[in-house]
Parts: C-alpha cells; structure tokens; sequence
C-alpha cells in the first residue's frame, strides 16, 4: 500500500513539473506591445537621476558701479550720471551718496531712491543694470558726499576765467576736464577761488605734529570724541579747526587752560595760540564734540564718522574709534586701518600721515558677532 502511494506522487509531480515548462515555453514565445511613449517612460527610468548644480551666490549683491558727477563751475549745480547693479535675486538697497544733502531731481522720475542708514540708496528688486541722474542744489561752496564706486569721477565745464576750483583733498583744478575722486568715497568739499590771490607763504607759520582722537558711538547713534592736537609754532596765531557737519563743541582747552573759541557756520572754530615759551616750542589742544548718528541696527549696518579739518600741514593723526561690545568692525575711507597692539584698548585703529587741509574720514561697517 506505501508503495503504491509512492508511485502515485511521483507520477504526479512528473505530471506537474511537465506542465510548468510547457507554460514557460509558451511565455518566451509570447510578445507584449506598449506604445512609443511608455517605452521612452521605462527607459528614462532606467537612467540614473541628473545631478541638479546649485548656483552659488554673487559674492557682492549689489554695487554702485560708476558715478560721473558733471559740475557747472559757474553755477555750482552738479548732475551725477550713475550707474548700479543688482547681481541677485530679491530686494536691494544700493548705495549712491549721503543723504546729507538731498537731491532736487532725479531721472528717470519712477527711480525708487530712498534714505536707509542716512544715505541716498537705490531699491530694486530687478538684477541688471540700473542708469540713473541726480541733480543736487546749486551751492558754494559744494560737498559731494560720495558712496564707494569703482568709477568715480568729476567732470568740470564753465570754469570762469581767473578762478580755479580746490577739492578739500589739497587738489587744485585749473582747466575743464574729467578728475578721480576717491573710490572708496567720503566727503569731497570744492570751492571755487580767484586764482589771482595772493600766493601762500613759502614756509608754514605752524605745523600739526601730531593729533590724537578717540571716537565712541553708542546704540542709540550718539557720538563723543575727543582729542589731543600738539601745535609747533613760533609767533603767536589763531589756527582754523572746522568740526564735521551737525557736530557741537563741547569744551576746548589751549596749554590746559579752557577758552572759548570765535564759533563760526556752527562748526569753524578759531583757536588762538600764544607764543610759546621757546622757539619752536609746541602749544596742546584738547578738544570734544558730539554729534548724532541714527541708532545702530541690531545685527549689522554702516555709519560715516570724521574728524576736524585744519589747512595745518599734518605729520601724523591717530583715530581710535569704538562701537558698543559684540561688534566686529571695518573701515573704508581716506585712512589707513592698523592692526590693533597687545595693549591698545578695543576698537578701530585708524592713521592719517603727512596730509594738508584734509578731513579723516571713515564709513564703518559693523556686524553683530556671532561666538
């Protein structure tokens, strides 16, 4: 009987085992049909998935490119010819010059210029190339309040004959023609003087030998400075010492002894100096004023601070210039940035070396520190 039901299940699993290859037979030999679009579909998804390369972005965002500032001599009034760029994408504020002056017209009219950080900046949410006019009050003597360009020029016409135009930087121009201005920008005062007045003496009646300030900005914008001018000189003299604009005198102080200066146009102060006690001896200065910025931003912006502007010959002017704590901090301007010593005070070391009739000036960058 055991037997039997062997051979009975081995016929059986003959039988099935037949069966399932004549089956596979009949489906190799079979054809299956799809259309053009799905078999384009499956082989697509044969392939291996495209790597998608991300753009990195621009480095700089959005820059000032040029700025060509066109004056008539002999009516004083500027049109500045500009161009600004927006590399990437979303809402720029592009930089185009201190709003300490206002501009009277702009072209083309629908150009979105506004005030941001107290200055003149362009808004765009557009990238490209961007080519406006600014026309600025007709003024002498006229201060050009320059945002950083890499193109920066000045373009005289109409000087009047006999007269030629000094830059407060100590440059004289006589003739009509296309001038450099600073790149990285600043303050530019020009005014426009007979060029038959009388020559400047052949030697200095008195020499800046040294100055030394301290700047300290607050949070809510406001501004102290102070500082130390050494004066070498043999006759007695009144020197000029105009403050930077909006700025106010606190205190002035000659050899320690506190006077009160001839104020003029709110920031021009002279300073009389008695003969000193020996040749060639030196009288010391001591200045404060304050000024008002608006308040800092919380995590990062841009202000513009200067020092006083005397027509001294100038052998060295220190700066030091302090934000509040958790700020790291920048300069760009008409000085030089130096690298802080083991046992300077916290802040900007700055430097201007042998200079004539020149405002220090520096537009600060801060940025809230992040460790």
């Amino acid at each position: 009987m055991g037997a039997m039901k062997i051979i009975l299940l081995s016929l059986l699993g003959a039988v099935l085992a037949s069966t399932a290859a004549t089956a596979q037979n009949k489906l190799d030999d079979s054809e299956v049909r799809i259309s053009y679009a799905e078999l384009k579909r499956l082989l697509a998804a044969t392939q291996p998935a495209a790597e998608v390369k991300v753009k990195a972005p621009p480095l700089v965002p959005a820059a000032l490119l040029s700025a060509v500032y066109r004056l008539d001599a002999k009516t004083g009034e500027i049109i500045a010819e500009m161009q600004a760029q927006s590399f990437a994408e979303g809402w720029q504020a592009i930089p185009l010059a201190g709003a300490s002056t206002g501009a009277v017209s702009i072209d083309p009219a629908d150009a979105r210029v506004v005030v941001q950080n107290d200055q003149l900046c362009l808004l765009t949410d557009q990238t490209g190339l961007t080519s406006l006019k600014l026309t600025f009050p007709t003024v002498w003597p006229q201060t050009l309040h320059l945002a950083p360009s890499a193109v920066a020029a000045l373009e005289v016409a109409s000087l009047p004959e006999n007269h030629v135009l000094r830059l407060s930087s100590g440059t004289i121009i006589r003739q009509n023609g296309r001038h450099a201005l600073p790149a990285a920008g600043g303050e530019v005062t020009l005014t426009l003087e007979d060029a038959k007045k009388e020559p400047a003496p052949l030697a200095d009646e008195a020499i800046l030998t040294s100055a030394t300030y301290a700047t300290q900005v607050v949070r809510d914008g406001s501004v102290l400075t102070e500082g130390t001018l050494l004066v070498r000189h043999d006759p007695p003299l009144r020197i000029v010492v105009t403050l930077p604009e909006s700025s106010q005198l606190l205190q002035c102080r000659v050899n320690d002894a506190l006077i009160r200066p001839a104020i003029q146009s709110g920031t021009r102060l002279e300073i009389p100096l008695d003969d000193p006690a020996t040749d060639g001896g030196e009288s010391k200065i001591e200045l404060s004023f304050t000024s008002t910025l608006p308040a800092l931003q919380a995590t990062e912006g841009e202000l513009n601070l200067a020092l006083p502007q005397t027509p001294l010959f100038a052998k060295q002017i220190d700066w030091q210039v302090q934000l509040p704590a958790g700020f790291d901090t920048t300069a760009l301007g008409n000085i030089e940035t130096l690298p802080p010593a083991a046992e300077a005070r916290p802040g900007l070391h700055l430097r201007k070396s042998l200079c004539r009739d020149q405002q220090p000036q520096a537009r600060i960058s801060y940025r809230k520190r992040t460790n």
